[in-house]
């Protein structure tokens, strides 16, 4: 499976300001297949997982001597590590701190080494030590996109036609087949290669089960004894609450709000959940302006979130489960579509906006921000749907250049509003960039 961010490496490795990078994600998302399919560009290849291979921790003593560590890793690994010709990964690099300061000096010593660096929980670890600017590059990684996955599936034809503004019926309903499967089996690459293989939903399933469980065994690592409990109600929660308004009192009606907030936030570093700030949205940057009581919170796959919520596959053939009646699903698809095409050197910011006035009940979906220009976007289910928030936020807010739909329905231009069907996000977004 042929990932996007393969391109991003080439460009990181072909640059003349190139620093050692660091590949950021949630566990499980790919990070590793992804850096030793990228080492088929090089002639040498050095891999350290310090998690399987703990007695390397060794050679990166506190004293710390590149050129020493250099020779010891050729004599471990017998593998000749050469400027330009060898890729030096160090996985799961959070096990091993000291190596994260090693980091820092590569680019003085060694500004010619290929050196990527990636691992599980890594935003604890960083906070602790701190990178200095310059010193390295980031890369973030989330699920498949949609785009990915129709890739994945041989459908990179598909693909480009989902980028065209018009096609035929016939193309259109064969894209709401492959949306419709990756909206039950989501973007995870151990999901995404068992289907792929065996087609057999059963399997997809307790893959995603034990992922859960494997979220879920990490909280031993990363929070405390007495905050267990909060962080697994949090991370239950959240799928319930999927584009509606965090409310703690839905979590626990008992539990103090600043008692689930901090298990909220150690699910954020961890990158499992996605915190969408109010934001007045008068001008970039958009984090200028929000007010940090009202947020949504949305789940690292939408497949994942499916499971949480009790989905089987057998629930969406029998009940005929579309991308019209899964409601807030809705969103929480298209808030992962707008995070993996927005992520490259960090996390993307997603953001909403409602009216302030008493009594309304007008609000944005989604407000992001693209070449220094906002969009908001409204998100309907169906292919019905009002529009009068977006009307509203676009007349109080004449300095935006227009507001985005997005729906079942095809291509579409009216005054201001731009209508694109579900599978199309990645099309607006890179005819946005360019």
């Amino acid at each position: 499976m042929k990932r996007d961010l393969t391109e991003r490496l080439l460009k990181w490795s072909k640059s003349k300001y190139r620093t050692p990078l660091i590949l950021k994600g949630a566990r499980q998302v790919g990070k590793s297949w992804l850096i030793d399919d990228f080492a088929n560009a090089f002639q040498h290849y050095v891999k350290i997982n310090f998690e399987k291979q703990p007695q390397f921790k060794a050679a990166f003593s506190e004293e710390i001597n590149i050129p020493q560590l250099l020779e010891k890793l050729t004599l471990y690994t017998n593998t000749p590590i050469i400027p330009g010709k060898t890729l030096l990964f160090l996985d799961e690099i959070q096990e091993c701190p000291t190596a994260i300061l090693y980091l820092r000096y590569f680019k003085e010593e060694y500004p010619n080494l290929h050196v990527i660096a990636a691992g599980s929980l890594l935003e604890f670890i960083l906070e602790s030590i701190g990178m200095p600017v310059g010193r390295v590059d980031y890369l973030f990684l989330t699920p498949l996109s949609f785009g990915e996955f129709l890739s994945a599936n041989g459908r990179d034809d598909l693909r480009e036609l989902s980028l065209m503004s018009s096609h035929d019926e016939m193309i259109d309903k064969l894209l709401k087949d492959y949306l419709r499967t990756y909206m039950w089996l989501g973007g995870m690459p151990e999901v995404v290669k068992a289907w792929l293989e065996h087609k057999d939903a059963l399997l997809c399933q307790n893959i995603q089960d034990r992922l859960l469980h494997a979220y879920q065994d990490d909280f031993l690592k990363y929070a405390k004894k007495n905050q267990i409990e909060y962080v697994a109600k949090i991370f239950d929660a959240v799928p319930w609450q999927l584009g509606k308004k965090f409310v703690y009192s839905r979590v626990d009606a008992d539990l103090r709000a600043t008692t689930l907030n901090k298990a909220l936030m150690l699910l954020k570093k961890a990158n499992i959940i996605h915190q969408c700030f109010y934001s007045s949205g008068q001008k970039p940057p958009l984090h200028a302006s929000i007010n940090e009581k009202f947020f949504k919170v949305f789940f690292l796959d939408i497949g994942l979130a499916q499971r949480l919520l009790g989905l089987e596959y057998k629930n969406w053939l029998l009940n005929d489960m579309t991308v019209d009646n899964i409601g807030s699903m809705t969103e929480q698809f298209v808030a992962q579509e707008l995070i993996a095409y927005l992520s490259h050197n960090i996390r993307a910011e997603i953001y909403y906006w409602q009216r302030d006035a008493r009594g309304s009940s007008a609000e944005i979906d989604f407000l992001i921000s693209v070449a220094s220009k906002i969009f908001p976007i409204e998100v309907k289910s169906g292919k019905t749907g009002r529009l009068k928030s977006l009307r509203l936020y676009l007349e109080s807010h004449p300095q935006i250049k227009y507001g985005i739909k997005i729906s079942e329905k095809p291509y579409a231009k009216e005054n201001n509003i731009l209508q694109i069907p579900l599978y199309a996000i990645e099309s607006w977004l890179k005819e946005e960039t360019l």
